[in-house]
Formats: C-alpha cells, structure tokens, sequence
C-alpha cells in the first residue's frame, strides 16, 4: 500500500457519542488561518464523514456490512430515529463546505487559483456525498449566515453545480498561481495533474448517476469526461492506482481511521454481511474460486472454526460474523485510507458506459479484467496463499467474464464494482442505479422511517434541519419516499 500523508496533528478526532455519526473533526485555527491549514481540515473532515457518517450507513444497506451488536442491531434493520441523520448533514456543511467557502475567498484575496481551483473541486465531491443521500438540499442560500433557514435547490439544479464547480476547478489549477498547494495538501502533495485528474472521474461519475434518465446520455457525458473528446482521444481520468483520492490515517489514538475508531469505541457492533462474505466465499467444491481479496477485507472467524473460515450475519439477523478490523486487514488498520475515488472506480465508470453505448464494445472484457487486477494489487498480500497470481488469474478466468446479453453483462460488472468499491458508498448509488446486485430486504426492516421495509433508497432529512428550516421540502420524508431526482421509478 502506497501511503502519502498521515492525517496532521492538527485534526483532532473525537468520538463523543454512541452514534458514529457524531465524530467531530475541528482543525484549531487563528482568526485568519493559513490557506494550508484549512485545506488539510477540510480534507480531513470530508474525507472522514465519507468514510464514517455515510459508508456506515450505506455498507449496511448494502450488506457488505453487517450491525450484530449494540445499537447497531437497529441499524440494521433499518431502525433509525431521523436524528441519526444529523451529523452526516451537518459536518459537510460546517465542516468542510464552510472551510471550503473560507478558502475560495482567501485564494481569490491572494491570487492563488491553485488553491481556489482545489477548494471547488472539494466542494463538488462534498455537494455530490450530500445529494446522493439527501436528495434537494441547501446550497445557493446555504452557506450565507444571514440565512438562517436557507431555501433547498433541486437536485437536478445542485448536479448541475456539481459539473460547473469541477470545470471551474480544472480552469482554474490550468492558471499560474503564486501559490500552490504542497505538503499541505494530505491527499497528493499538490499534484495538480493528480487534482485534475480527480476532477474530471468526478465528472464521469456524476454524469453517470443519472442513468436512470437517460442511459445513453449520460454514458456518453461520463465518457467524454474520461476522454478528451471522446473515446479515442487522450484519456484524463485517475490513470493507476497511484492516482486514488485515499486519505491514509495514522496510529495515534485521535487520528485512526473511521472503522478502526469504530471498533475501539464499540467493538463487536459490526460484523461482515452474509451477501458480501458469499461472494468472496465462492464455492470452491464446485469450481467457483476463493475471491483473492478475502483476507484484504475480513479476519477468518477465530478457533475453534477451522483455518480459513469466513463468516457473515444475514441482514437483520444478529450473530457471530467475521471483523473487518484487524492488522491484516486493508481498510481495518489504525492506519488504513479511505478510498473516496479510484482509478478501479473509473474504470469501472467507463465499463458500464460503453456497454450502455454497444453492449458487443470489444473493450468490455479487457477493461473489466484490468480493473478487477488493480483491485487485487491495491488491497491483497503477497502472503495470502488465495491471492497468488495463480489464483487470481483462476478467479479472473471463472468470475469476471462476460457473457449472454447486456443485462447479464450489468450484472457481473455492477456485481465486481461492488466488491472492488468496499466501504465506498458508491455501491448503494449503483444499487439505486441498476438494481445489481440483487439483495434480500432485511428481517424486521419494516419500521416508522422505512415502512415498506424495502432496502433504503435515501437518508431521511436530519431532525436538526425539520425542526430549525421551515423550507425543509416534506417532513414526511422516510427511507423511501421522496424519491431523489434521478432515482425514478422502474
């Protein structure tokens, strides 16, 4: 694993209640902070609700994880009480959109685009977490403080600032600048090929959620967004995997990675899905291999099951299940990332867009096979005897082939996106998007803010915002209901 920075000493990481949702990360700055001091805060505080307030809620609902103690039973069954949405709404936008705003005005006092550039394309990928799961949201009105009840932008409007934010940010990183970020910058040390990079996957995956609309469409845009001018053009996109946005986390106690921080407060809550557990399980007796990165996202359940046993609870149904923290895990470690956008991601973007434009695009197959490799190079170990090179071309050559037609073809690549995108709540957008992969509703799902117990499609608007903003579009809004702009009805 490639590691860039440790989050700075500076970002505190505190766990202050019983919900993870309420880790607060505050850098301490002056009156008028350095531009450096509030990038890394920002940085850090986006980062950390993506891979805390939002992934733990979606690989839930997705059942690459499962809750089998504690309060997170209830979460598991889709148990929420509308409060438990709280500190994923209000941490984007004090914490980061604000720092973010703050920096845009200092870099543009300072005639430092280079900065300002970075600030927007921040904002974007803050905006686009929010409306994912949230659906219309404050943002032309939100971060004025005179407002103090700030009117919801669509969402079709809020995906067309999206777009806008990560042009401005690209036009703007093309500009010479006084100043730029460096060590600063705990993502890519102020790499601005790297940032632009960044930027223009984003494109193509905001361009891409909106599928459901206009499949052809925005195949096309996300492509073209890869590609300058189109496939066949020089692509522009994360390029590798050294390319990731991964925010790699430290040792220390107030600076560990979300998941690791989870389990040292409430160990034993969060257990692997049975869903995600039987697809890297394969059925070996029968030809379906081990998937080699196993070991990479979960520890064999203890003695005295036998060596090499995995295990996952079934949503809803609390037991004994594997752990995904551990010194051997990848995302498990004090010291783990979070990967918020991939090269695999992008790959996978492109995957899914060509086949939408020509379900017969003779790039499908390698393009799925490169993407699944640099999945196993980024998280497996050389030690782990199922993720050998011969194994891994075994699982390629039984598990990640396409065939029969372009909806079987969905599937097995929504379905490898859905393994290689661990933890990314990105997953649970493509579940929105496509329906793939198939999963079960969880047992006793059916509750007051999910009350066709179907699986959730969106995060009910936080208690903090009904009570206090009058402009807050329905109260009644559940799991379910409103559904978000792009999500229509099949």
């Amino acid at each position: 694993m490639k590691i860039r920075n440790t989050i700075a000493l500076t970002v505190l990481i505190l766990v202050t209640s019983c919900d993870l949702g309420e880790v607060n990360i505050n850098p301490n700055k002056p009156t008028v902070a350095p531009m450096g001091g509030i990038l890394s805060g920002a940085q850090a505080s986006l980062v950390y609700a993506y891979g805390a307030d939002y992934a733990l809620k979606t690989s839930v609902f997705m059942q690459q994880i499962s809750g089998i103690g504690g309060f997170a039973v209830n979460d598991d069954r889709y148990n929420f009480a509308t409060s438990a949405f709280d500190g994923a709404w209000g941490k984007i936008y004090t914490n980061v959109l604000n720092e973010l705003k703050e920096l845009t005005a200092l870099a543009q006092e300072r005639n430092s685009p280079h900065y300002e550039g970075v600030a927007k394309i921040l904002s974007a990928l803050a905006l686009g977490t929010l409306t994912s799961s949230y659906g219309d949201i404050p943002w032309t009105q939100a971060l004025d403080p005179s407002i103090l009840a700030p009117s919801f932008d669509s969402q079709e409007s809020v995906y067309n600032a999206i777009q806008q934010l990560l042009s401005e940010g690209i036009n703007l990183l093309n500009e010479t600048s006084v100043s730029s970020p460096g060590t600063d910058d705990m993502i890519y040390n102020g790499d601005l090929n790297k940032w632009k990079a960044l930027a223009w996957s984003l494109k193509a995956r905001y361009a891409l959620h909106l599928s459901k609309l206009n499949a052809a469409e925005a195949a096309q845009n996300a492509l073209n967004n890869l590609y300058e001018g189109g496939p066949g053009g020089t692509y522009r996109g994360i390029a590798s995997n050294a390319g990731d946005f991964d925010l790699v986390f430290g040792t220390a106690n107030n600076q560990a990675s979300p998941w690791y921080t989870q389990n040292a407060g409430r160990p034993g809550w969060y257990g692997m899905g049975y869903f995600f557990i039987a697809l890297l399980n394969g059925d070996p007796d029968n030809g379906v291999p081990v998937d080699p990165r196993r070991a990479a996202f979960a520890n064999p359940m203890p003695p005295p099951a036998p060596p090499h046993t995995y295990k996952g609870a079934k949503a809803g149904e609390p037991e004994g299940a594997s752990n995904i923290v551990g010194p051997d895990t990848f995302y498990g470690r004090a010291n783990s990332p979070v990967s918020v956008v991939t090269f695999v991601e992008a790959r996978f973007i492109e995957i899914e867009a060509r086949l939408i434009l020509d379900e017969n695009d003779p790039e499908l197959q390698p393009l799925l096979e490169e993407a699944v490799r640099a999945s196993f190079e980024k998280v497996t170990s050389s030690s782990d005897p199922f993720a050998s090179p011969s194994a891994q071309d075994e699982y390629i050559a039984s598990r990640v082939q396409l065939s029969g037609d372009a909806e079987d073809k969905l599937e097995t690549i929504i379905t490898q996106k859905y393994i290689a995108l661990f933890l990314n709540p990105e997953v649970w957008t493509d579940y929105r998007r496509t329906g793939y992969p198939v999963l079960q509703p969880a047992t006793g799902g059916s509750t007051a803010l999910n009350p066709n117990g179907q699986i959730p499609r969106r995060f009910a608007y936080p208690n903090s915002e009904v009570l206090q903003n009058k402009n807050v579009p329905t109260t009644e809004a559940n799991l379910q209901e409103p559904r978000l702009w792009w999500d229509v009805a099949n």
